[in-house]
């Protein structure tokens, strides 16, 4: 698999997750720590979280990190 594909999976994970908890990117990224165009950027599959920002992004949406994961996973079979 590609990396754009796995960007552009995990962006969709995080999207929906965001809206799940019914956070705006600004939110989320406030919570996070990281900026808001970061936020945009992942969600369009433009860029990807390192470990630590993933971590960062599960504590502000209050999941797991594997959940993340798994769900990203998920999305690419």
């Amino acid at each position: 698999m590609r990396a754009d594909q796995v960007a552009a999976a995990f962006g969709r994970v995080l999207r929906e997750q965001r809206n799940s908890a019914e956070l705006s990117q600004e939110q989320l990224a406030l919570n996070a720590d990281v900026d808001r165009t970061f936020v945009s950027q992942m969600e369009r599959g433009i860029r990807q979280p390192t470990l630590t920002t993933l971590f960062k992004l599960a504590r502000a949406l209050e999941v797991q990190p594997s959940t993340l994961v798994s769900r990203t996973e998920k999305q690419l079979r």
